[in-house]
């Protein structure tokens, strides 16, 4: 008999499923998944409604037939030959139809720059490091800040983006000038008194005792300055009148004060731009009325003013920003140094080639400025503020360069797939090479594309790849919001807490650099460590001043190797008082293996709040009974036993066999029968999950392209990670061009006119 799932499946399938296909639906899934039941809703007697959807639904059987979701252990189990027989024409028929799927990249918002970007495109642009962590926080989409639905704009962001601007400028613009350096001079009796009696007389400051008196001020930029105190003083006692001058909390000078003459006392320092504070202050007050000698009786500091001089260096202009001081130097009129500074600014700044009129209305904005009376580089900096505030910077558009359209897929042109690659690489703006290649139109070749993937990927850069995507798809981000409870583990601070996120950073960034095989972020031989972290983990600690090395794990230590043996994932998958097997077991589940369990049927959400749990029963009895709930079983029979494999951690990721319930147990049974005891045991099951790069593949998608897989998205990345698996290992490069290289990166869907 020909059931009317296999009906649908005639209907769209060029390849007609064999009678032991149909049989095993029948027998093993049929019977939840119909009309009247359709559990997960999945109805395999519904007519899928295209192609995409009848080729997901397949892809999805196979994904939970290959996890030993389904059927669940309450119902009859298929044989294993049984099972990979149905799972091989499921992949055969993957093969053969998804390469004819049709071409359509979606729809991708357009999408403001992030903190990161922001921060990372002035650094890379102007050689200016700017503390971003000031904006508004970055909302997340599917578990990234590079996802358009979700980054939001308000008046907020655009003040701080215009400040953040004027800053940036001010630091990239130097217009001092180390000649003529510029005098500030603070009278000493108009300074501010900390302490002591009020010593103003007349045009002077007298120190009556020891005390300090103080000037806040400004300083355009980091640099030399030459610090001149003009003094003199009392003498009494055995030995001269004692001064210390200091800038800030760092440098300081101390100076004897031998007679009442004022003189100038005087030193060069390194100084930091933006707010400083100079304080003079008396160190060695001396009082002695009765002292029979008039001039003996005493000891007082007289300071008359004191001046702060230049930068009296030149500032170096830093490598990457080269191109604004050739340009600075352009021209002799001001119009021409300012639209030489526009000229080259705007394409580095906004991504794309502009046209002369972009650049005269900003030529316009500083040539007023200069006629109200600012100076050449001081209008210039108001070129770059206002180039910085602009829409064409802060968001990054895409429209306007697109080759001819292809159907209902446009590929982009070169300009736009340089900034899809840098910020998806580096988090930061084209480079030259990047702008130079779009502008000569080479990007249209897939060869050059990839050419360009291999060259960026061995640029410092590139790290952006660990400090930002593997720390938001690893949720390292969150260990700053995970507050295990000091009186049980007084060592946890925010030093460990950096070192912890550095740790798992490292190794992205060493599998990624090294080409090695992706799965050696769940397990391999080696960690990073620093002194902090190798005494918390129980290794050799490396030298005081080596910073994080890399270190061969000891036999001892080996299940210490991969991202699951980091105490960063058991800090964030951990309560405050407590290890979390649910918690780590959807972790994994999440962001692994790519199958994120649905949220708690209502009234069964009891393990919420595991911490609040009170009972005579141990944890793993808890969690078998809450397993008794059919409702509840389909999800935590797998969930509960991957954290299980965790539970020799604690909450901050130390190692234990022992808790105060006894030898601990870390076993559990997969609903595939297999058997999984320890971390071990863990890492062996996921190494050899294909779920896994199947996972990280789609997490670099959405973190590239800015949005969710959509099914048809999926169909191709899954065929694409299983067509590279089938030839061995698999590396982050390989999985970085299989995103460079799809439709959905390379192509704009072309909407039809209304």
């Amino acid at each position: 008999m020909i059931t009317s799932f296999v009906i649908v499946a005639l209907h769209f399938a060029p390849q007609v499923p064999p009678a032991p296909v149909t049989a095993f639906l029948e027998r093993h899934c049929v019977e939840c998944h119909d009309d009247d039941v359709a559990k997960g809703d999945l109805n395999l007697r519904a007519e899928p409604a295209d192609v995409v959807a009848r080729l997901s639904r397949w892809s999805r059987l196979r994904e939970r037939i290959v996890a030993g979701e389904m059927p669940p252990a309450d119902k009859d189990r298929p044989e294993v030959d049984e099972r990979r027989s149905f799972v091989a024409w499921i992949d055969r028929t993957l093969r053969d139809e998804v390469p004819r799927l049709p071409v359509d990249p979606g729809r991708v918002t357009v999408r403001r720059l992030t903190r990161a970007q922001w921060q990372n495109t002035v650094r890379d642009l102007f050689g200016v490091a700017f503390d971003a962590s000031g904006f508004p926080a970055d909302d997340l989409g599917y578990g990234f800040d590079t996802v358009g639905d979700a980054l939001t704009f308000s008046t907020l962001h655009l003040e701080k983006y215009l400040a953040a601007a004027g800053e940036v400028a001010r630091a990239a613009v130097d217009d001092t000038d180390p000649e003529h350096p510029v005098v500030r001079r603070f009278d000493a009796e108009a300074m501010t008194q900390r302490g002591g009696a009020d010593g103003r007389r007349g045009d002077r400051f007298v120190f009556l005792s020891n005390s300090t008196i103080e000037q806040r001020f400004e300083l355009p930029r980091a640099g030399t300055y030459r610090v001149r105190v003009i003094a003199g003083g009392d003498q009494a006692g055995d030995e001269p009148v004692k001064m210390a001058v200091r800038l800030g909390d760092g440098a300081a000078q101390s100076f004897e004060v031998k007679t009442r003459r004022m003189s100038p006392f005087e030193f060069t320092a390194q100084l930091q731009g933006g707010a400083q504070r100079l304080s003079i202050a008396f160190l060695n007050d001396y009082y002695k009325p009765d002292d029979p000698d008039p001039k003996q009786r005493d000891r007082n500091l007289i300071v008359d003013l004191a001046e702060v001089i230049g930068p009296c260096d030149a500032q170096p202009v830093p490598p990457q920003a080269q191109w604004l001081a050739t340009a600075l130097a352009g021209g002799a009129a001001s119009d021409d140094v300012l639209r030489e500074v526009a000229r080259a600014a705007l394409p580095r700044l906004w991504r794309r080639p502009v046209s002369t009129q972009e650049i005269e209305r900003l030529v316009a904005l500083g040539s007023a400025a200069v006629a109200d009376g600012d100076s050449v580089p001081q209008a210039a900096r108001l070129v770059l503020q206002a180039a910085l505030a602009s829409p064409n910077f802060l968001f990054r558009i895409e429209a306007g360069d697109v080759a001819e359209a292809d159907g209902a897929a446009a590929p982009l042109g070169g300009h736009v797939l340089a900034q899809r690659l840098a910020y998806f690489l580096w988090g930061s703006a084209p480079d030259d090479q990047l702008r130079q290649l779009a502008d000569r139109g080479r990007f249209t070749d897939r060869s050059q594309l990839l050419d360009e993937v291999g060259r960026m990927l061995q640029d410092p850069r590139a790290e952006s790849l660990a400090t930002d995507f593997a720390a938001q798809w690893l949720e390292l981000r969150s260990l700053p919001e995970r507050s295990p409870d000091p009186r049980r583990f007084a060592d946890f601070d925010d030093v460990l807490r950096r070192s912890l996120r550095r740790e798992t950073e490292l190794l992205f960034w060493a599998v990624l650099r090294e080409d090695r095989d992706v799965r050696d972020l769940i397990d391999c031989d080696f960690t990073f460590v620093d002194r902090r972290l190798a005494s918390f983990y129980g290794l050799p600690a490396p030298a005081a001043d080596a910073g994080f090395v890399r270190v061969v794990l000891p036999p001892q230590q080996r299940e210490r190797g991969g991202v699951l043996g980091h105490a960063s994932m058991h800090v964030v998958t951990s309560n405050p008082t407590r290890t979390s097997p649910v918690k780590r077991g959807k972790w994994i589940l999440q962001n692994l293996l790519g199958q994120a369990p649905p949220p708690p049927p209502p009234g069964n959400d009891s393990f919420a709040n595991e911490a609040a749990i009170d009972s005579s029963k141990t944890f793993r009895e808890q969690l078998a009974q809450h397993r008794q709930k059919k409702s509840c079983a389909v999800c935590h029979v797998r969930m509960d036993t991957l954290g299980f494999a965790l539970e020799r951690y604690d909450p901050i990721g130390r190692f234990h066999e022992r808790d105060k319930d006894g030898v601990i147990d870390a076993s559990g049974e997969l609903p595939d029968g297999r058997v999984i005891d320890g971390l071990a045991g863990l890492k062996a099951v996921l190494r050899d999950d294909p779920a896994f790069l199947r996972t990280l593949a789609r997490k670099l998608f959405v973190y590239a392209i800015g949005r969710e897989p959509r099914p048809i998205d999926r169909l191709r990345l899954d065929f694409a990670v299983d067509d590279l698996s089938r030839r061995g290992r698999v590396t982050l490069r390989d999985l970085i061009e299989v995103i460079v290289a799809d439709v959905a990166f390379t192509h704009r869907r072309v909407e039809a006119p209304r």
